[in-house]
């Protein structure tokens, strides 16, 4: 059990290093699109999808890291007035709904892709992107948001908040 436990948190930390990758690479593209527009009139016909694709892996894949290191943005007026028996409580509910709705997100997702994939959908644009390979990243990264909240319900603690992993 202890080795699918860190299998699940290195794959999840895995998808936060090819999201920042990602957010580099957007980076890269969008100044390299900028250079060649604005000082050559040469304007690319990839860099503007090809950074939406990657920002939006960015965000996918990096939500599960978001979960496990709490990340993310959180209202905890509630949390902070209640005793240590109803933060658990609220905490186990809380990542229970999550992976809920992560399971939900990535069923869906997977046959949103598999739907794509057989009706052949490519981009609007010149490149003629196949649809299924950026919208892939959306049930991968609902597979590793579900890893996330599984471990988080393993975990089960309190997080009091404003303190990171």
């Amino acid at each position: 059990m202890k080795v699918l436990y860190n299998l699940s948190d290195v794959l999840i930390r895995i998808g936060a290093y090819i999201a920042g990758f990602l957010i580099i690479l957007t980076t890269i593209m969008v100044f390299y699109e900028i250079v060649s527009r604005s000082f050559f009139n040469k304007p690319t016909i990839w860099a503007t999808e090809l950074s939406t694709y990657a920002i939006i892996g960015s965000c996918f894949l990096g939500s599960a890291f978001a979960v496990r290191t709490y990340s993310h943005i959180t209202v905890d007026l509630l949390i902070n007035n209640v005793n240590d028996r109803i933060k658990t409580l609220l905490a186990y509910l809380s990542n229970a709904l999550g992976l809920v709705f992560s399971i939900i997100f990535t069923v869906y997702g997977f046959h949103h892709v598999m739907k794509t994939m057989e009706l052949g959908v490519t981009s609007s644009s010149l490149l003629r992107v196949p649809m299924y390979l950026p919208e892939l990243l959306l049930p991968v990264g609902g597979i590793l948001l579900c890893l996330a909240f599984v471990l988080q319900i393993i975990d089960g603690g309190i997080h009091k908040g404003g303190e990171h992993i």
